[in-house]
């Protein structure tokens, strides 16, 4: 990689990075989101700082956590997620650890649910803070209206995305008793033909409603408004 020389010295960082690292970190946080083509995310984003990742690991971190310091947002995150993916999963170091923090700090501020957050990434928290990720407004209380299914009802309650083909949720009673949450959606990524397949289970309807509040944790493109009480948290603020 060739060596840029700005106001603070040598770096062996192109002028962009922080830019680069943003784009990035959309990228890895929801693809479906960001315009840049996929193909282009390892050629340009990832592969330019592969050599110095593996030559001095330690400086990568340092250097690249100071230069997305003051970009902030997005850029924090992905370059926490290029030091993972290039220098390894297993590496620590006080300036990965401090932009790996940042990143989460930035993501729990704006109110990315936790179910958002990698199983590594929320270890890491755990281990670094005393305190949940966040906390959602209670579970409404078992006398909260929610209207009793029709026998044969097949209830819609949530589409999942705008796109015509998107998941939709279903409930309806159990053949043996209960009741069941069904997902409705495409076979797989080249067949969309459309197939149902259970998804939970509960004995009432109000811990079935629950369960997928608790499973969604935010509000999806669409929830009816009995459901609505048992998203326990807000849409992210990104």
């Amino acid at each position: 990689m060739a060596v840029y020389r700005g106001m603070s010295g040598a770096t062996r960082f192109p002028p962009d990075v922080a830019s680069r690292m943003e784009q990035f970190g959309r990228f890895e946080f929801d693809p479906s989101e960001v315009s840049i083509d996929a193909s282009r995310v390892w050629s340009e984003l990832q592969a330019p700082f592969l050599d110095f990742a593996r030559s001095d690991p330690e400086e990568f971190a340092a250097e690249l956590a100071d230069a997305v310091s003051s970009a902030g947002g997005f850029a924090l995150f992905g370059a926490a997620r290029t030091i993972w993916n290039l220098v390894g999963s297993d590496f620590r170091s006080p300036a990965y650890d401090r932009v790996r923090m940042a990143a989460l700090e930035f993501l729990r501020s704006h109110g990315v649910p936790a179910g958002r957050i990698s199983a590594h990434d929320m270890r890491f928290w755990q281990e670094q803070r005393d305190e949940p990720w966040l906390v959602g407004r209670p579970r409404p209380t078992a006398e909260t209206l929610i209207t009793p299914l029709a026998p044969g009802e097949m209830r819609p309650v949530a589409r999942v995305t705008a796109e015509a083909d998107a998941d939709v949720v279903y409930v309806q009673a159990g053949a043996g008793g209960g009741y069941r949450a069904v997902v409705e959606a495409p076979y797989n990524d080249t067949d969309r033909s459309r197939v149902r397949r259970d998804w939970l289970g509960a004995s009432t309807l109000h811990e079935l409603y629950a369960r997928i509040g608790e499973a969604f944790q935010v509000p999806v493109h669409w929830i009816c408004d009995e459901l609505e009480p048992f998203i326990p948290l807000p849409r992210p603020r990104l």
